[in-house]
């Protein structure tokens, strides 16, 4: 579990510090061109070779990290935000509120979302900003659903019902003392989501309905590849090795988190930290 976590974090701080520094980090700028250098195979001026207009490819993936995992984070937190908020709200509250939010998730899973994005994409065109809009309005339902499952489980926790006994109020009952139970599931769930934000976002701008091409991006050094991976196969290797490794490190993360946030400890540590109440009422020490 340990040498998961730390291989795959250390993966992780190895993308970060291209996304804050790339600029500084890469060696050539990501938008200068070298037309006597086009298609140039890797060597020790341009480690991983140049693309078809003779910008390095190198520099280009390096800068444009911050570009595919930037998006992708602020896809993942806003998906975040709205899972808890809405699975919290119809897990913890049930009736016509669950009913509403659960048949509205159900409709986004059972949509091909991959489709989805290129008929939206398509008809109203590319760009970050519609990207991430799309993501964001289709990308809640997974988390929303399980955020749903566990906050039913936990409602009915000993704590959660002694605290309504001695006059917590629901939203202080749901907020401060059943979200935090889910948590952990939430985060193991936030770092998968990543790769399947960053994958979507790959494809999108490799099919032409992502980013701009003039902005350095993992699936736009793809895009450019497209025509030449058979004459200079370094245009497809590099870029995906770099969304493999990027992959490979979250998955690592995911299943290290998962092994350490077991279930019955989790819900055994929440439950102890939730035995006092900010009133100073120890409603943990009522036992059934």
């Amino acid at each position: 579990m340990k040498a998961r976590i730390i291989v795959g974090a250390a993966l992780v701080a190895v993308f970060l510090m291209m996304g804050v520094f790339g600029v500084r980090l890469a060696p050539y700028s990501p938008h200068e061109t070298h037309y006597n250098q086009i298609l140039r195979a890797p060597d020790r001026h341009h480690i991983m070779g140049t693309d078809p207009l003779g910008r390095d490819i190198m520099s280009r993936l390096i800068c444009g990290t911050r570009t595919t995992m930037g998006l992708a984070l602020i896809i993942a937190v806003f998906n975040a935000v709205i899972a808890v908020s809405l699975g919290a709200l119809s897990g913890f509250l049930g009736g016509w509120i669950e009913i509403v939010i659960m048949r509205l998730a159900d409709a986004l899973l059972a949509l091909p979302g991959f489709l989805l994005a290129v008929c939206f994409l398509g008809v109203f065109g590319g760009g970050a900003v519609r990207l991430a809009l799309f993501l964001v309005l289709t990308g809640w339902a997974p988390l929303t659903r399980v955020v749903r499952n566990e906050i039913s489980i936990v409602k009915n926790q000993d704590y959660i019902t002694a605290n309504a006994s001695v006059g917590y109020s629901k939203t202080r009952n749901l907020f401060l003392h059943a979200v935090p139970a889910v948590l952990p599931s939430l985060l193991i769930l936030f770092v998968i989501s990543l790769i399947g934000d960053v994958f979507v976002i790959v494809s999108m701008s490799f099919l032409g309905l992502g980013l701009s091409p003039q902005i350095p991006e993992w699936g736009m050094v793809l895009h450019d590849s497209r025509d030449f991976i058979l004459m200079s196969p370094w245009l497809f290797v590099f870029p995906s090795a770099f969304i493999g490794f990027f992959a490979l490190g979250l998955h690592l993360m995911a299943d290290g988190l998962r092994e350490f946030f077991d279930a019955k400890k989790i819900l055994y540590l929440v439950e102890k930290a939730s035995r006092f109440s900010y009133g100073g009422t120890r409603a943990g020490e009522i036992e059934p």
